[in-house]
């Protein structure tokens, strides 16, 4: 399904875009080869909402881009875990409190004293009953050393943006991801037997359904049907990735579902077989 259609800025009261979009980082000054966190916090009007990097059934992702200067390498975004909204329109993966969103970046080994600019642009529909695309463009300046890395910054928001994050499928007792046919098989240990999944579409890589855990005492194996087509994926591998889910709360644990497949020359795997 599409998403709305967006309504001009400026049609209701409220903040443009109706969200608010602060950008920070992680450390106090950026020393050589040190790896840190630029961090986008977006706050959605009351009773507004953002999306996820998979919107669901309709919306739109929230998309990040950073114009980094010479020798600093950019990561892909880290979202929270989403809310999830269930309408007469379908299920759609969203934000109504404030979201941070970490996107890793790696200094060059060499660096002099001074300072680093950058250029981040960020983008996301906002819906109520209505939706309004916003956008906002922030240079970040950020201290440089040339020999010592910068510490972490202590701040209570940081912290609790910091344990929103999922973390990797290896933190969790027994985790492990591996494709038969064309089921994704995920395993774990949970004491909290709600676990859920929700996949995020790559080229080439369809979720069909949402697939259901089955528990030995508190061993889990999750089977999520996927749809494989290797020549949407334009010959480079298929990307398979996703957040397993723990609880019912945004705020329970949540970890990040990576498998990368080799693409080869069948053109079509079909879907939800053990073959």
């Amino acid at each position: 399904m599409p998403p709305p259609l967006p309504l001009p800025f400026g049609e209701e009261a409220g903040a443009k875009g109706h969200a608010v979009v602060e950008v920070s980082t992680d450390v106090g000054w950026i020393g050589p080869a040190q790896e840190f966190h630029i961090i986008v916090a977006i706050t959605a009007d009351a009773g507004w909402h953002t999306y996820w990097e998979n919107p669901g059934d309709s919306g739109a992702a929230t998309e990040i881009e950073i114009s980094a200067p010479d020798g600093f390498s950019v990561g892909k975004p880290i979202f929270p875990r989403p809310e999830i909204f269930r309408t007469m329109e379908g299920v759609t993966f969203g934000y109504t409190n404030q979201t941070a969103i970490f996107i890793p970046v790696t200094a060059p080994t060499s660096t002099l004293d001074g300072r680093a600019d950058f250029q981040v642009t960020t983008t996301w529909l906002a819906c109520k009953k209505k939706c309004v695309q916003g956008e906002s463009e922030t240079t970040l300046t950020v201290s440089v050393r040339a020999l010592e890395e910068g510490p972490l910054r202590k701040s209570k928001s940081l912290e609790r943006w910091q344990a929103a994050l999922p973390k990797p499928l290896t933190d969790l007792e027994g985790g492990n991801v591996r494709l038969v046919g064309n089921l994704l098989k995920i395993s774990g240990s949970s004491q909290n037997h709600h676990i859920g999944f929700l996949g995020i579409e790559k080229p080439g890589v369809r979720f069909v359904e949402s697939g259901s855990p089955v528990f030995t005492n508190d061993s889990f194996v999750f089977s999520v049907p996927l749809t494989l087509d290797a020549i949407n994926a334009g010959g480079n591998p298929l990307e398979i990735t996703g957040l397993l889910t723990t609880g019912r709360n945004t705020t329970d644990p949540s970890y990040t579902v990576t498998l990368i497949v080799e693409n080869d020359t069948k053109p079509y795997f079909g879907k939800g077989t053990d073959q």
